[in-house]
């Protein structure tokens, strides 16, 4: 293992449950944002058509694992409101991955930092603190 996989190992591991979800919300928004870089670069080479596809993948992968760890015994209400944000999401995403719409896919990066930024000051809420990541360091 490399420094950084070591690093983000160690990361992952001694972090608190919200913090997994915000790190699981900045790969997220990495991926989006290397979508768009990919189809602002030119989808006529072929390297830029497999990382947008690739990115948009992993986008909706995570997605759908925010999805199934909703607790909606717990969570009421915003469990629900979430699972419902999530599949528009993800059919937002085939769709905008069909037309290369970089403007619906800003927009999908837009409202998952605004729901990153809410599990933020859910942690804060929770722990007292917010964990320092990669992410909050940029």
């Amino acid at each position: 293992m490399n420094p950084a996989e070591i690093y983000l190992k160690n990361m992952v591991e001694n972090a608190n449950p919200i913090r997994l979800v915000i790190m699981l919300y900045d790969k997220a928004i990495s991926c989006i944002e290397d979508a768009i870089d990919a189809i602002r670069s030119g989808l006529g080479e072929t390297e830029n058509v497999k990382r947008k596809a690739e990115n948009l993948t992993k986008t909706m992968d995570i997605l759908i694992v925010l999805r199934a760890s909703l607790d909606s015994e717990r969570g009421q209400e915003i469990a629900k409101n979430l699972d419902e944000i999530y599949e528009i999401l993800i059919n937002e995403i085939v769709s905008a991955n069909m037309r290369n719409d970089i403007s619906t896919l800003e927009k999908i990066k837009g409202i998952l930092e605004e729901l990153r930024e809410a599990w933020e000051e859910a942690e804060k809420k929770v722990y007292g603190k917010e964990e320092v990541t990669a992410r909050a360091n940029e």
